[in-house]
């Protein structure tokens, strides 16, 4: 995971990213609106880029999420984030390969 999109500390003092799936899953639906369909995209996305390990994924998913909502915070209104079609696959290619800055600003 880039320094770039370091994920917050508070969560890797709480252990999320260890936790079973299903309470990993529940916690990023009702801290983010993910839904388990958009988790799971995420999760193959960051899966055929590379990151096999199941914990580097979570953490990159987590920092993505953050990152996200911080970009979006203003705009996003309602329980479920919605990205439009395609636009999860854009957001994520843009995390991974801008800096957070431009990523933020893009």
């Amino acid at each position: 995971m880039s320094a770039e999109h370091a994920m917050d500390p508070a969560l890797i003092d709480s252990g999320v990213q260890h936790w079973p799936d299903i309470r990993f899953v529940a916690y990023c639906q009702q801290t983010f609106g993910l839904n388990r369909g958009i988790y799971n995209t995420i999760d193959q996305w960051l899966y055929d880029f590379g990151y096999r390990d199941i914990l580097s994924r979570r953490a990159l998913t987590l920092a993505f999420l953050n990152d996200f909502k911080e970009k979006h915070g203003a705009e996003h209104r309602g329980p479920i984030l919605r990205f439009g079609k395609g636009g999860l696959t854009k957001q994520l290619h843009d995390f991974i390969h801008l800096p957070k800055q431009l990523f933020l600003h893009a």
